[in-house]
């Protein structure tokens, strides 16, 4: 298997205090096998557990770990320009920890970095119910009438990016509309997309956030927002 010359891999974090150990653990027994460098960033956004305290435990029995810690929650968005603005490598990849993906998935990723900058994942299946699957269809309607996006699942946290991809685009959004932003963008940058199913897998531990129904009318105000500022130079995002 051909190796990537470097890769950063960082997961967004709110309160998984008990999923760190595990996805760690992935993480170095995998890495090793697909990149010559590499480095692991745990972004912590304002955690109310001890997410941040096993994260630094961590990070002392293994130097490639960086740990970003938001004082208070800021959002999803926030955690993945954190994520993307600490990653240093020509790879950045990145998915939640939540341990919902199985990290060695991103072994069929390879093969097609050596002619593209982008390679996406979208679930076979989603597991975490009809209520959340409903949601995501119908914003991803919503999306892909206010900008022509039409990826098969804009949000699943499963991507691999090259470094020089991610230096062309300014990310603004603070919430979940985080990735559709990037994609759009990186769309408009004329950078095209590999699209591959990945597993998915339901949570071990704690409670997902996207449920919340205030994450989801944030993601639809931030893309209505971005809307109206790049066709009509309206506000900003």
């Amino acid at each position: 298997m051909t190796k990537l010359s470097s890769l950063s891999i960082f997961f967004p974090c709110f309160n998984e205090e008990q999923n760190i150990p595990f996805f760690v653990e992935e993480a170095f027994k995998l890495l090793p096998k697909i990149a010559k460098k590499y480095e692991v960033i745990i972004v912590d956004d304002g955690s109310v557990d001890k997410t941040y305290q096993v994260a630094k435990k961590f990070k002392k029995i293994h130097s490639e770990i960086q740990v970003v810690r938001h004082k208070k929650n800021r959002g999803y968005g926030a955690s993945l320009k954190s994520g993307f603005e600490a990653a240093k490598f020509d790879w950045v990849f990145f998915t939640d920890g939540d341990l919902q993906f199985n990290l060695g998935q991103i072994k069929k990723f390879l093969p097609y970095t050596s002619h593209g900058e982008v390679v996406i994942g979208y679930r076979k299946k989603r597991a975490d119910g009809a209520f959340r699957t409903t949601n995501a269809q119908i914003y991803k309607m919503f999306v892909d009438v206010l900008f022509r996006l039409h990826v098969k699942d804009i949000d699943c946290a499963y991507k691999l990016f090259s470094k020089r991809a991610l230096d062309l685009v300014t990310l603004e959004s603070e919430g979940a509309f985080i990735s559709a932003e990037l994609l759009y963008k990186l769309k408009k940058k004329k950078i095209r997309f590999k699209q591959l199913p990945v597993d998915h897998f339901p949570r071990r531990f704690g409670s997902p956030s996207g449920n919340n129904i205030g994450v989801i009318l944030k993601a639809c105000k931030e893309a209505f927002r971005l809307y109206l500022h790049l066709k009509f130079g309206l506000f900003s995002v």
